[in-house]
């Protein structure tokens, strides 16, 4: 089976076209550019593009992945809009991927003991952030919003080792002892790969729906202002 996933809920503008495999998917072809803004007018281009490099149309594909958030409103808007039209005319399903989740997927695929904390910078003092005991694998935390002293203060009765991930994460370890937290990376969006191999992971039914973690910057005047 082809798969298509695609990352617009955060800075970067990435494609993928991959093939299951017995073990792990195999990516024909990728394409990502850190854009800021303007995904909307880059998505579709880099589609094409990276399927005629794979040498895959439209009609090969039988699902479709794309970044759920936590990120960017306007971008996970944009993906997911993308995603569900493109599944509507393809008649395929497309499976929701949280940007958290797939961050964490390597590291949790390499550490088999202690707490994964896996953060993104939200800006305005706070942190989506998710939490991980990898030793059994349970989320501990779902993406939230959350000061970061508030979750080192969770973080502080972890087991350990005790691994921050994500590009929030230099605002985590400041908060904790040297010695108790080890930084893995600083990716302020998931590598496409790893969105692309959860999607052949978690099977077609997961839904496809934004986590947002929080609630919009921009809000509706009261009306009282607004007739000013």
């Amino acid at each position: 089976m082809f798969l298509l996933a695609f990352d617009t809920a955060g800075p970067d503008c990435a494609v993928a076209v991959a093939r299951s495999g017995e073990e792990s998917p195999e990516i024909l072809a990728r394409a990502g550019e850190r854009i800021g803004r303007g995904h909307a007018e880059r998505l579709m281009p880099m589609i094409e593009a990276v399927l005629g490099e794979a040498g895959i149309a439209f009609r090969d594909l039988g699902r479709l992945a794309v970044t759920t958030g936590p990120g960017s409103f306007t971008g996970v808007r944009i993906g997911i809009a993308a995603a569900r039209g493109l599944a509507l005319a393809l008649e395929i399903p497309a499976v929701g991927i949280g940007s958290l989740d797939a961050i964490a997927f390597p590291v949790a695929r390499s550490h088999s003991a202690g707490t994964l904390a896996t953060a993104l910078d939200a800006r305005r003092g706070e942190i989506y952030a998710r939490v991980e005991d990898l030793s059994s694998g349970m989320v501990l935390r779902k993406a939230f919003a959350v000061r970061p002293d508030d979750l080192a203060i969770e973080l502080a009765k972890a087991k350990r080792p005790l691994l921050l991930a994500g590009s929030g994460a230099h605002l985590l370890a400041s908060l904790l002892p040297a010695s108790e937290a080890q930084m893995i990376g600083a990716a302020e969006s998931p590598a496409i790969a790893d969105v692309a191999s959860l999607a052949f992971r978690s099977g077609a039914g997961r839904p496809l729906a934004p986590l947002y973690a929080r609630g919009a910057d921009a809000k509706p005047q009261p009306l009282a202002m607004a007739l000013r």
